[in-house]
């Protein structure tokens, strides 16, 4: 990382002064990760583009680096700053630089062995084979999270001369439950993942824009011509949900807590298949009062459903873990065989009804049942924070779009969906047709269901100590 002491010097002689508290706090942080989630004109712009003039213009830290934004134009703003800095710092005559947007030719090479390019991600083949010093991964929420985990992230892990492994940081208005929250929540969670710190940072935390503050009568203004949801992500830099969201009642900052996994509840797996779309397990206990809690998440694609099933027999698991039972999708008899070579039966039932239609909505209201706030002020499902995943799915999934002139079909839109399907499937399978609970008595079970409750009652749990 940079000199703290060497990063003081230029920004002085930029005569550069973070304008907050926060602000500095960031620019002070040694975080090999760091993810800024920031309103408009917060200032992101200007922190990355002073942190890499920083980064260049030290001779001890000499190295390939990058910006990378969405195109060539979204990187360019970083750019065209550091451009301006190595001129106030007197470099210019020194060092070579290359700027022509439309051929996608920023490049900035200083006396010293470092060389600054600007990568757009529409061009993925551009982005193989370097090693990197740092990157600032610019508008990171426009990003694919394949261009950052195939492309940009192992290109980080070389080590330099100075025995460091290379930074980046991310700087971005959020874009609803996308990958960029996920990272923000790793962020967050500092003591499992030491190398990575985060921020959100309202547009009203630059005093110099915003001198009132959140109470500023431009603030205000924006609040009252915008819609709630702008404010809230564009302004507020808040992690917000699609209008016409399926699961109107998930709340992150009432649903997402951490969770730890507790060896005297029940816990049980459920299971979404899948080969180009990704396979997902979640982990899921449930107390002695039902209240429901996904502590863990395994989400992976391009691999046999046998594959799946040995890897998460043999993944690294808490003290005294065990799994009672295994519920999954109905429509994979197959795959539920597969699985059950490794760890026992999967409950794979289905609700009798008319039609698939009506079998999904039963399993969205058992879901929405447990998420709906009750009088105590707490609801019954809760989701842990290190499930991004899920939590990213559960407030984007909304109902498919309808063409012009005709009604939208019935469901979901059947895109980034499986971690709910997988919740979905479980409730349904559990509450409803299993073991019940006491507040699963809104459905009339059927012959059918009642069987097979009968089957569930006298064959579980399947206690394996995995």
């Amino acid at each position: 990382m940079i000199d703290p002491e060497r990063k003081k010097f230029i920004f002085g002689k930029l005569d550069y002064k973070p304008h907050s508290r926060e602000q500095q706090e960031i620019h002070d942080s040694d975080k090999r990760f760091r993810t800024l989630c920031c309103g408009r004109r917060w200032g992101k712009t200007t922190f990355g583009a002073k942190e890499m003039t920083a980064a260049i213009c030290d001779p001890t830290q000499e190295g390939y680096y990058w910006i990378v934004g969405p195109n060539y134009v979204q990187g360019e703003k970083e750019f065209r700053i550091v451009v301006k800095d190595i001129g106030l710092l007197g470099l210019r005559t020194k060092v070579k630089i290359q700027y022509n947007i439309p051929q996608g030719l920023m490049t900035i090479r200083m006396p010293w062995d470092t060389m600054l390019e600007v990568k757009s991600a529409e061009r993925q083949e551009s982005l193989l084979g370097e090693g990197l010093k740092g990157v600032i991964m610019a508008e990171a929420a426009r990003h694919s999270r394949d261009t950052w985990e195939q492309y940009v992230r192992p290109a980080l892990s070389d080590k330099g001369a100075d025995g460091e492994r290379g930074w980046a940081i991310f700087t971005s208005t959020p874009r609803g439950f996308n990958w960029f929250q996920g990272l923000w929540l790793m962020g967050q969670l500092r003591s499992k993942h030491p190398n990575y710190a985060s921020w959100r940072l309202p547009s009203w935390d630059n005093p110099i824009i915003y001198p009132g503050g959140r109470s500023d009568a431009e603030i205000e203004e924006i609040e009252d011509e915008v819609s709630k949801q702008f404010f809230s992500q564009e302004i507020a830099a808040e992690f917000t949900s699609f209008v016409g969201e399926i699961y109107d009642e998930f709340d992150p900052s009432v649903h997402v807590i951490p969770i730890e996994y507790n060896a005297n509840w029940r816990n049980f797996w459920a299971l979404d298949y899948g080969w180009t779309n990704e396979f997902v397990c979640l982990d899921i206990m449930v107390d002695p009062d039902d209240n429901v809690y996904v502590w863990r998440e395994y989400h992976e694609s391009y691999k046999s459903t046998f594959d799946h099933g040995l890897i998460l027999k043999h993944q690294p698991n808490p003290p005294n873990f065990h799994v009672d039972s295994i519920f999954g999708d109905p429509r994979g008899p197959d795959q539920a065989a597969t699985f059950a070579i490794h760890h026992g039966p999967v409950f794979s039932m289905a609700p009798k009804t008319n039609d698939q239609f009506s079998e999904w909505f039963i399993g969205i209201e058992q879901v929405k049942r447990w998420m709906k706030i009750r009088p105590d002020g707490k609801p019954k499902l809760y989701i842990s924070d290190a499930c991004p995943n899920l939590i990213r799915q559960m407030s984007q999934l909304r109902p498919p779009e309808g063409k012009e002139g005709k009604n939208a079909p019935e469901g979901q839109h059947k895109h980034d969906d499986h971690g709910p399907d997988a919740l979905r499937y479980f409730f349904t399978q559990y509450f409803l047709m299993g073991a019940g609970s006491s507040l699963s008595d809104v459905y009339a079970p059927s012959q059918m269901q009642t069987e097979a409750a009968g089957f569930f009652r006298q064959n579980s749990p399947f206690v394996r100590q995995l």
